[in-house]
């Protein structure tokens, strides 16, 4: 019995909605129903997995939106070859705690264990080592999805390698992932020892990230982007590598109940809807700064990796709620040689609209290994700019944005698809330039659009005016 309700479905990051018809299929029968009564009734649906998306791709405004996170059996584990084949709906966790006590982890693993495997590969997910390892779709063996007409196709880099090189990255536009079979890695722990280096401003921070960044595995920045002057992008890098010691045992994987030891998590947001703006933001990065208060729990000689690696998740499970309107996140990546003067260049911007970021984080990447069409990384840097939503002065942040996205073409870098990326179609087109190819592909599969979504219809659907209506609704 496929469950159905008419919901408001919201971004994770709750700066934007839709109101939708969400159907939850548990299996494949009822997926090829789903397809098939849509195209009776033209009627157009978003995929969606956890909804860990920020903003609107995998939202559908007066349509369907089919969500499979029911779909979600792990099919076949091999700890001897470590492949493991899952539906569409597992999650990083789950597959997480079925493997680690054999010795084998994902490659890649975002900031968050609920994201499902299917979303991941529709975002073609990347993680703290992306410098290393890359982003999840080049650890993909093979995937089966669902398409517009209602046959399944078997991908593999061989077979039907165009649907393969599109729809991992492919924002779920051209049908539904219902199979995957990964590659894990053999890991020597699940345990890392972790360090932390600071840094008085944000052109240091970037000089000293180019060395650290080839030496160790695990790095992620944090940087003050309210500070401004000769300490702008002041922060520190938080790195780590995996132990030798074959201690696969989970531990600290729960998500504590309170935060800082007394708050209560489901509580912390009432308080920061409150509190939370720019002065008080101040305060905290001048703690971090000089204290290490919020990130001295993971600079250990030994830390799991589930603490090291889900920060928000364990720090702050409710952060999407912090944001009185939601909050936009976005993410650029620049050529290293680009990244200190161009992120400089894009926190001036937030500081002189009056719309700062209250929390940044940056990692390093490199050059995908395989030509996946909507590709995000290449060898450079890219930083989270997370800007609480003002729904009294959305067109002046829309023209923020704008104004930021022509820094990072101009800069050769491009905008990460999966965060909240507000942004017309021009631009779009300068940042992603195998756009066509892959509008080429959708159409040679999907002729009469069936897979369709807010993002979809705002920024590459050329037959309608660009508009960034859907990032206007007020919550």
């Amino acid at each position: 019995m496929i469950k159905s309700q008419t919901e408001k479905v919201y971004g994770w990051s709750r700066s934007t909605f839709s109101n939708s018809l969400v159907h939850q299929p548990s299996t494949i029968e009822e997926i090829y129903n789903i397809i098939q009564n849509s195209k009776k009734n033209n009627k157009k649906f978003a995929c969606r997995g956890a909804g860990r998306s920020y903003g609107d791709n995998s939202l559908n405004e007066k349509e369907i939106i089919l969500d499979i996170t029911y779909y979600n059996k792990i099919i076949d584990w091999n700890p001897q070859s470590g492949i493991i084949k899952t539906q569409g709906g597992v999650t990083i966790e789950d597959i997480l705690l079925k493997c680690t006590n054999s010795g084998w982890s994902l490659p890649v693993m975002p900031g968050t264990r609920y994201v499902t495997i299917a979303g991941a590969l529709a975002n073609n997910v990347h993680g703290k080592n992306a410098f290393h390892q890359g982003c999840i779709g080049e650890h993909v063996n093979y995937f089966k999805i669902i398409l517009a007409d209602s046959i399944i196709y078997h991908c593999t880099r061989s077979k039907n390698s165009d649907l393969f090189y599109s729809a991992i990255g492919g924002l779920g536009l051209l049908g539904v992932i219902v199979e995957v079979g990964l590659k894990l890695r053999r890991i020597t722990s699940y345990y890392l020892t972790s360090k932390v280096k600071k840094y008085n401003n944000i052109i240091d921070l970037y000089d000293d990230f180019e060395l650290l960044k080839d030496k160790y595995e695990y790095s992620i920045a944090w940087i003050d982007t309210i500070k401004s002057g000769k300490n702008l992008g002041r922060g520190e890098i938080n790195y780590a590598q995996f132990l030798d010691d074959e201690d696969y045992t989970i531990t600290d994987h729960e998500i504590p109940k309170n935060s800082f030891g007394f708050i209560s998590n489901k509580f912390l947001p009432n308080l920061t809807k409150i509190f939370l703006n720019t002065n008080t933001m101040r305060i905290v990065n001048w703690l971090q700064v000089y204290s290490n208060i919020f990130s001295s729990d993971v600079q250990k000689q030994k830390i799991s990796f589930s603490k090291f690696n889900f920060l928000i998740d364990m720090k702050y499970p409710y952060y999407n709620y912090f944001f009185k309107y939601g909050f936009f996140e976005y993410q650029p990546i620049l050529p290293f040689n680009k990244s200190a003067k161009g992120f400089k260049d894009l926190i001036k911007i937030t500081q002189k609209y009056g719309f700062q970021s209250v929390q940044s984080s940056s990692k390093a990447y490199r050059n995908q290994n395989e030509e996946f069409l909507l590709s995000f990384p290449k060898n450079g840097f890219a930083i989270t700019l997370d800007i609480p939503k003002d729904h009294k002065r959305i067109k002046e942040q829309i023209k923020m944005f704008y104004e930021m996205n022509d820094v990072v073409i101009a800069n050769d870098g491009k905008i990460y698809l999966g965060k909240t990326p507000v942004i017309n179609k021009t631009q779009f087109y300068g940042m992603y330039k195998n756009l066509d190819k892959f509008l080429s592909i959708k159409n040679k599969y999907d002729p009469n659009s069936i897979f369709e979504s807010n993002m979809y219809r705002r920024i590459m659907d050329l037959a309608k005016p660009s508009s960034p209506f859907s990032l206007e609704h007020s919550i």
